[in-house]
C-alpha cells in the first residue's frame, strides 16, 4: 500500500467522533438554513418540463462560463437530468 496515502482504517472510536462532529455540523447548519427568509418556494409541476417563456438576459461571460461548465450541451440549453449534477 502507498505510504502517504489519505485513505486509512479508523478506528471505532474515530468514527464514533466522526459521527458526532457531522451531526453537530449539520445541526449548526440547520439551525443557520431555518434563520434565512426566502420569498421564493419550491414547485413540481409534475411533467418535468417547464413552460417556455421569454425570460431574462443574461451576462454573456455567465452563460459562456455555465455552458462551458455543463456536461451536455444542445443549441442553446443545458441537458441534465434532474439532480444530475449533485452526484
Amino acid at each position: 500500500m502507498i505510504e502517504n496515502s489519505l485513505w486509512r482504517k479508523v478506528s471505532e472510536d474515530e468514527r464514533e467522533q466522526i459521527k458526532l462532529d457531522s451531526k453537530k455540523l449539520l445541526n449548526e447548519f440547520a439551525i443557520k438554513l431555518s434563520k434565512i427568509k426566502a420569498s421564493e418556494g419550491h414547485f413540481e409541476n409534475g411533467s418535468g418540463v417547464r413552460e417556455e417563456g421569454d425570460g431574462w438576459e443574461t451576462d454573456a461571460e455567465f452563460r459562456s462560463i455555465t455552458m462551458s461548465n455543463a456536461p451536455f450541451v444542445e443549441e442553446d440549453s443545458i441537458i441534465a437530468e434532474k439532480g444530475g449534477w449533485k452526484k
